[in-house]
């Protein structure tokens, strides 16, 4: 009876047949945050790249027009939209289009003022952020400490995605405000200012 006892102790001490499985189960937590992890990390490497992309286009567009109209900005900002995908911009997304202008020569005492800025965020507007450039009428904050020559005029479009990671636990990537911004001079002369017309309403006085 003894013998047959110290026999089981033995086997069951020796025994390899259930290493694999254990092995697995005490790493498969950590495969999977590490799986998880890798696929939320890449997530946001494309969502920085798209926002900046969607910076440049919208910048690039808006410099390229001869006049400024809220019309025309919105169509443009369909262009973060289509750029997105297939994350979604409509609940997440806010770009900011400010025009900058120096009069005069560039001192602390006279900075590059914001002349006009347009917001947009999405379909529903659910989720916004405030310019890191400034606010219409006030003092610009240039990106790079970027100086202004006297009557420049340039075109920055800013971008800010509410990223949010599948499983908010992955240890790897948290919630975050991606924020790309890009700008660009007007080509055929300066974008001073923003209107709600219509570029024919505005140029021919007797459709007024």
């Amino acid at each position: 009876m003894i013998y047959r006892f110290l026999k089981r102790v033995r086997i069951f001490l020796y025994g390899q047949s259930g290493i694999a499985l254990i092995e697995f189960a005490l790493w498969a937590p950590l495969l999977m945050m590490i799986f998880m992890g890798g696929v939320e990390l890449t997530r946001y490497i494309i969502v920085v790249q798209k926002a900046e992309k969607a910076a440049f286009i919208i910048s690039d567009s808006v410099a390229q027009g001869t006049t400024a109209k809220t019309s025309d900005l919105d169509n443009i900002m369909t262009a973060a939209t289509q750029v997105m995908k297939p994350f979604s911009f409509g609940s997440n997304g806010f770009v900011i289009i400010s025009s900058v202008t120096q009069t005069g020569t560039y001192s602390a005492s006279n900075p590059p003022m914001v002349s006009w800025q347009y917001t947009s965020s999405g379909s529903n507007g659910s989720w916004t952020h405030a310019s890191r450039i400034g606010v219409s009428g006030q003092m610009a904050a240039l990106p790079g400490s970027l100086t202004l020559n006297d009557k420049d005029n340039i075109i920055i479009a800013e971008i800010f995605y509410n990223f949010q990671p599948l499983i908010s636990t992955n240890g790897v990537v948290s919630p975050a405000t991606v924020y790309s911004v890009e700008l660009y001079k007007p080509r055929l002369g300066t974008l001073t200012s923003l209107s709600a017309l219509p570029f024919w309403l505005l140029t021919q006085g007797a459709w007024l």
